[in-house]
């Protein structure tokens, strides 16, 4: 999983040029499918809102003054409001394939940003990109073979992403 983030922030630069074409992301639909399935055995959900974002954000800002790393990543998290983490991978096959099946029907035709794959695992990004503003909002990242989503709500901008993945 390490490995497929870590090629996401390679080659998101490159994908935020690209026009992606399809529909926004079902927001609704995933949150009811989250709902449904948070419960089964083996499966965990983590939600963070915007009271655990402001708090993050306030940690990042009190190291902001001293480290210009963090100020950079201030400027990345400054639009997000909430977070969503799925993680299924313990619980029954059945529960397992069923849940992965509705992730991926409810994604599909969505707006792809990337799809990285490695060693037969893959990681899809879908995404919304405003064309007039170039804001990134709404990333979805789904591993099927990981057996983890995670939902991340709010805007980032383009620049800003592209600036902070290009210094590394």
């Amino acid at each position: 999983m390490k490995k497929l983030l870590l090629l996401f922030a390679l080659l998101l630069p490159l994908a935020l040029n690209a026009r992606p074409a399809g529909r926004n992301i079902p927001k609704a639909e995933l949150s009811a499918i989250i709902s449904e399935f948070r419960h089964c055995d083996g499966v965990e959900v983590v939600r963070i809102g915007r009271l655990g974002t402001a708090a993050i954000k306030a940690l990042i800002r009190a190291t902001a003054s001293k480290d210009p790393e963090a100020r950079e990543a201030l400027d990345l998290v400054r639009g997000v409001r909430k977070l969503t983490v799925l993680q299924y991978d313990d619980c029954a096959p059945e529960v397992r394939e069923q849940l992965g099946r509705r992730l991926s029907r409810a994604l599909e035709g969505s707006d792809l940003l990337m799809e990285a794959r490695d060693n037969g695992s893959s990681m899809r990004i879908y995404s919304v990109v405003d064309d007039v503003t170039g804001d990134v909002s709404n990333f979805v990242l789904h591993a099927p073979g990981e057996c983890a989503l995670i939902l991340i709500a709010g805007k980032v901008s383009a620049d800003t992403l592209g600036k902070m993945l290009s210094d590394d």
